[in-house]
């Protein structure tokens, strides 16, 4: 048995090899990812216009004829398969010397992507990809083909619908023909290999369960079953050593789930499952039994809506799609086939339930978790009840001259998400922006989720200004709601989004513009008494004076509110624009000095009239 082939540097020469190769056929785009078989590169197939992936075996092992035969035997076998959850190989063959064959490009990431970003994931989701790869392996060992390296990075996650399908055959084995590797080689990798594939035995079906089983523990534990950086000291622990019970290092994990992964990883073959079909049915069983449980109960992070509260969440995402219309993605990448074959909630619509059908009459899904993070009570789960006033609502248009019910600044950061996201709550929880983490709406901030920050109820540093003093307290905006989003077409790019619901702060700026009203009657009346008197005039001509000048000044003090609020608009819109200013410099510096800038503490306090106000907070 060998160890894996090592890793082959691929420079620009080569690569400009490898497109003159393809000229006419395919055309290079970017590099996708690289392993011991070769690199792979997103490409476009010029003929049928469409994206492909192309996995190339570099020039110093296409050199080595047993190589190259089983890296194109490998992929002449996986384009024999069919199976919805396989990525689909369109082509194996050589163009002038170079040997490659050509894939679906499934547009989303790798599970080992979402694992290394999120860590522990949620069951539901686990269970479900497990099934699907279950399913695909079933197809192809009944093919006679075994995978013999599943591992989280060769199970895609596909953006558009979050199926999973299983890709790289390269290593794959047809069981009934002989081996073209080395004796004494290992194929695969050492933190999921079976324990049958370390000791250099004949495989079958039930070793891709093993590895299998190793997946879904990383997934719902966040760490493996053995961990070591020498990966001797891996290959002995998964031949000699029993897992540990997958319920003593994650106790969230639903017990019928917990024993199934448990099962995957008994040592010997004939106590696991016998087929991949029976592990997808006893995986079934268990996601059933875990969906039984929460009938007529409301799980900890599961929200309820009524029915007027879920018609109030629609009404309000469209609206803030609405306004942010002009930034819109073109072509959605929020998933728009999540199943929802769920029970539904005893006592009302679940939030999961009220976002997919929003999703199926278009409205984006991040704007679906934004207007259920203005309304959900971090504590509780529980959404507050609808307020519904469509008086108020014209008359707050009426005085304040806008209908804009929130603000929100958006930009394009060229840096990877788990990135982005670590910069951005690194900046807005430091100095100075001081915000506080209050909840998490929606998923992870990865998935679409949304993060709610308080903002400080006082003047920050004890002073009159701060980074969100007109979010603060010229619209009167209490949070600040932050979303990321990485780019279809490129991996490497993410959106930031920052979201204030101007809402909350429409009450205090009403009351401000009745007061400049008020006082602007009041000093009318006052003035046109006072000069009238002086002037010896009485009676009605006084009064109706009085009414003139109070309606023309009362007016002048709504005009000029209204004229303030827009400009408070304007100011904290710069504010939220400054903001994302500065997640993006966090990164910058962290590229040019190799780390982030430091946390600095807020400079003492003046004692001023400013630390007054804020005691006051």
């Amino acid at each position: 048995m060998t160890t894996p082939l090592p890793s082959v540097p691929i420079h620009a020469a080569d690569t400009g090899a490898y497109q003159h190769a393809f000229e006419g056929q395919y055309l290079l785009e970017r590099e996708l990812g690289r392993g011991g078989m070769g690199i792979v590169y997103l490409a476009r197939d010029v003929r049928l216009d469409r994206r492909v992936a192309i996995k190339v075996l570099p020039p110093l092992l296409a050199a080595k004829d047993d190589i190259r035969e089983r890296f194109v035997r490998e992929a002449r076998t996986a384009a024999k398969l069919s199976h919805p959850s396989i990525v689909p190989v369109y082509r194996a063959d050589e163009l002038r010397g170079v040997a490659f064959f050509v894939m679906a490009y499934v547009e989303g990431e790798s599970l080992g992507d979402r694992i290394r970003d999120r860590g522990a994931l949620p069951a539901a989701d686990v269970i479900r990809w497990l099934r699907e790869v279950a399913l695909a392996l079933g197809s192809s060992h009944a093919a006679g083909v075994v995978h013999r390296d599943v591992k989280p990075e060769n199970i895609l996650i596909e953006r558009s619908t979050s199926r999973a399908l299983m890709s790289d055959f390269g290593i794959a084995r047809v069981e009934a023909s002989a081996t073209l590797t080395e004796a004494g080689h290992i194929m695969g990798t050492a933190a999921y290999m079976s324990p049958e594939q370390v000791n250099g035995e004949s495989l079958d079906g039930r070793s891709d369960l093993y590895s299998l089983g190793v997946v879904g523990f990383h997934a719902l534990a966040g760490r493996l079953p053995f961990e070591s950086p020498a990966a001797s000291a891996l290959l002995v622990a998964h031949a000699t050593k029993p897992a540990p019970p997958l319920a003593s290092v994650a106790p969230h994990v639903p017990r019928d789930v917990a024993a199934v992964i448990d099962r995957c990883l008994r040592k010997a073959r004939d106590d696991r499952f016998a087929t991949a079909e029976a592990l997808e049915e006893a995986l079934a069983r268990a996601a059933q039994v875990m969906e039984r449980a929460t009938i007529g109960a409301n799980p900890s992070g599961e929200v309820v809506l009524s029915e007027s509260q879920a018609a109030a969440i629609w009404r309000r995402a469209a609206q803030l799609q609405a306004e942010a219309a002009a930034r819109l993605e073109q072509s959605s990448s929020i998933d728009a086939t999540r199943r929802t074959d769920h029970p539904a909630a005893a006592d009302g619509f679940r939030a999961r339930d009220v976002e997919q059908a929003a999703v199926e009459a278009g409205i984006s899904q991040r704007f679906v978790a934004l207007a259920l993070a203005e309304v959900r009570d971090a504590g509780t789960g529980r959404v507050a009840p609808v307020e519904d006033d469509s008086t108020r609502d014209r008359l707050v248009t009426t005085l304040l001259g806008t209908r804009q019910r929130s603000l929100s600044a958006s930009r394009i950061i060229r840096h990877a998400p788990r990135e982005v996201l670590q910069a951005l709550g690194r900046t807005l929880q430091g100095h100075p922006y001081g915000l506080q983490l209050q909840d998490q709406v929606g998923g992870h901030p990865l998935d679409g989720g949304v993060l709610v920050f308080d903002l400080p109820a006082s003047l920050v540093n004890g002073t009159t200004t701060g980074p969100f003093t007109y979010v603060r307290w010229g619209v009167y905006a209490r949070q600040v709601r932050a979303t990321i989003r990485p780019l279809a077409s490129d991996p490497r790019a993410t959106e930031v989004t920052l979201y204030v619901d101007l809402r909350s702060g429409l009450g205090p700026n009403l009351w401000g513009s009745g007061a400049m009203g008020v006082t602007g009657g009041v000093m009318g009346t006052v003035l046109t008494v006072a000069i009238l008197k002086k002037a010896a005039l009485v009676g009605a001509v006084v009064g109706g004076g009085a009414g003139v000048l109070a309606l023309l000044l009362g007016g002048a003090g709504v005009v000029g509110w209204r004229a303030y609020y827009k400009w408070a608009l304007r100011t904290a819109q710069g504010e939220l624009d400054r903001a994302i200013a500065a997640i993006e410099m966090s990164l910058r510096s962290a590229s040019i000095f190799g780390e982030a800038p430091p946390s600095l503490p807020p400079p003492p306090s003046d004692g001023g009239a400013g630390s007054f106000i804020a005691s006051l907070g």
